[in-house]
């Protein structure tokens, strides 16, 4: 039994008592067990329950291995946090044995430490109990919750459109917050990723779900805990959009991988949380409790290797789907104006478009070992939406989200139940994936000069804005366009002979190991091909 120094007057929800015990059934049966029960201040008690092997109270990560994870919070059958895509342990956001574990103080004398530090306070061990028979595994009456973990598919709000519309393109939509029925079907449709706030958090924080938010009293340790708790922010907004018009006149394209660079380093590791629980008088002591990186969610996905250079977690792209010349913007004809700048002749076909900007997406995530999707907006043509969730499950997309709020942004609720019961009737019909095969099912790539980006939507600029338009000449005299030129024409070829195929900058993590065929565009015109067997 351990006893917390808290500083005077603590708060109701802060742990002043810690109860550490071990089950070991011996090598032949499997890791040990271990129970840690806190006692608040308030006397509320919950309970962590994890089968480890190794030395857990180290703070390292690298020394213990958890097979199996189980919270129990007050007065609530305790639930058992399953990745379902690895088959092990899903464990917290903020890192169990790194940050919520009591951490051993001075030299290992034991299997338990003597002092610790625990929730950002010293522990003192104050009662020894060599044998507890209370403890010989899990709890009997486990809620088993299986997260999948390999898909996020989630809507950007905690609210919805009410469902009667709106006058004109002019007008919003009226909104409402999500109720107990929406949930249900939402859940049930395969939506398994939340922003949530309040009530809404008691709501689904004991579903196999994920949520971004906190709960209305501020459950302090016990959200902490929760292994479906993902913090306070859902994505980074749209470097290369905000910053498109922030590029100094004449700058040199290494100046925009710097500035994209900056911006985003400035917008991770948030304190939200931690600066939340404060605001409400919890001492957190020396917790310092950083939020892990999220996606960026982005419109200009050319730019997507120079922003996962910064953020190694990940991007989802901003699809505005239009295929038909009818569209209400040639603009965003994506497919016609490239074949018309560049003089090739790719398809003009869903999965053509889709790919174009897949490939941008895929080759950095292939390089950098990151993650990448895709989220549908209401301006994509209705009957482009679902066929291109499809075709990113199948190419690996890890995130496939829909968008709420904003006059034309706006994906109507009963549209975003439509594509996610399509989407999981899909899912269900095919096999499991595996993540890394299709990271690297791309069997050419298109390699262009680091700095560079194919065009963007809107305008076709590199980069999304006029500071480097196409007819911009680099330092050996040639345009934007002239050096970009074969990696469109390689590109049109791939798509037209079915060829997977990725997009990726000539950066230093690139490896071209694996591709049959690379593509190496230089910055002074080459071309260099390279065949493997």
């Amino acid at each position: 039994m351990y006893d917390a120094i808290l500083p005077d007057n603590p708060n109701g929800k802060q742990v002043e008592q810690v109860v550490i015990a071990v089950f070991s059934p011996g090598p032949l049966f499997g890791p040990d067990w271990y129970r840690i029960t806190g006692r608040k201040v308030n006397d509320e008690i919950y309970t962590i329950w994890f089968s480890a092997a190794g030395d857990p109270f180290s703070g390292n990560a690298e020394q213990v291995r958890i097979h199996r994870y189980i919270l129990q919070e007050a007065n609530q059958t305790p639930i058992e946090y399953i990745d379902g895509y690895r088959q092990t342990a899903l464990l917290p956001l903020f890192g169990l044995a790194e940050n919520l574990l009591p951490r051993r103080q001075g030299e290992k004398a034991g299997l338990l430490p003597e002092k610790a530090i625990y929730l950002g306070h010293r522990l003192v061990r104050n009662h020894r109990i060599e044998y507890d028979d209370s403890l010989n595994g899990p709890p009997a009456d486990v809620q088993r919750l299986v997260f999948r973990t390999d898909l996020l598919v989630g809507t950007s709000r905690n609210f919805r459109d009410d469902g009667t519309g709106r006058k004109s393109r002019k007008d919003n939509y009226n909104f409402v917050p999500f109720t107990e029925e929406n949930y249900t079907e939402m859940i049930e449709a395969g939506i398994n990723y939340f922003v949530a706030k309040g009530r809404q958090v008691d709501r689904i924080c004991r579903e196999p779900v994920f949520y971004e938010g906190y709960s209305s009293e501020i459950a302090f340790p016990e959200e902490l805990y929760r292994s479906n708790f993902r913090g306070m922010q859902m994505f980074i907004d749209e470097p290369a959009c905000l910053l498109a018009g922030e590029y100094p006149k004449g700058a040199s394209l290494q100046t925009a991988v710097n500035r994209i660079q900056e911006h985003i380093n400035k917008r991770m590791h948030n304190l939200t949380y931690a600066k939340l629980l404060r605001e409400n008088g919890i001492d957190l002591g020396s917790l310092e409790l950083i939020e892990p990186a999220i996606p960026i969610w982005e419109t200009y996905i050319g730019t997507s290797y120079y922003q996962m250079e910064a953020n190694g977690y990940g991007i989802v792209q901003e699809c505005r789907w239009r295929l038909r010349p009818q569209a209400d913007s040639e603009m965003i004809l994506m497919l016609q104006r490239i074949n018309k700048e560049f003089d090739v002749e790719i398809p003009i076909m869903a999965e053509n478009l889709f790919l174009w900007f897949y490939s941008q997406m895929r080759g950095p995530a292939r390089a950098l070992e990151t993650k990448w999707g895709m989220s549908i907006y209401g301006q994509a043509e209705p009957d482009l939406r679902l066929p291109s969730m499809k075709l990113a499950y199948d190419l690996g997309a890890e995130f496939i989200w829909m968008w709420t709020s904003d006059h034309d942004h706006h994906v109507e609720y009963t549209e975003q139940l439509r594509l996610a019961r399509g989407l999981r009737d899909s899912i269900a019909a095919g096999p499991r994936r595996d993540l890394h095969a299709l990271r690297h099912k791309a069997t050419v790539a298109v390699v262009l000069p680091y700095g560079y980006t194919l065009p963007t939507v809107w305008q076709l600029f590199t980069w999304g804005t006029h500071i480097y338009p196409l007819d911009r000449k680099n330092d050996y005299g040639l345009t934007y366009k002239q050096v970009l030129t074969p990696a469109v024409q390689e590109i049109a070829r791939c798509l037209q002979d079915g060829l997977a195929y990725d997009v990726v900058p000539d950066g230093p993590r690139f490896d071209p190991a694996g591709y049959q065929r690379v593509v190496w565009i230089r910055e002074d015109g080459r071309l260099i091909e390279i065949e493997t067997p």
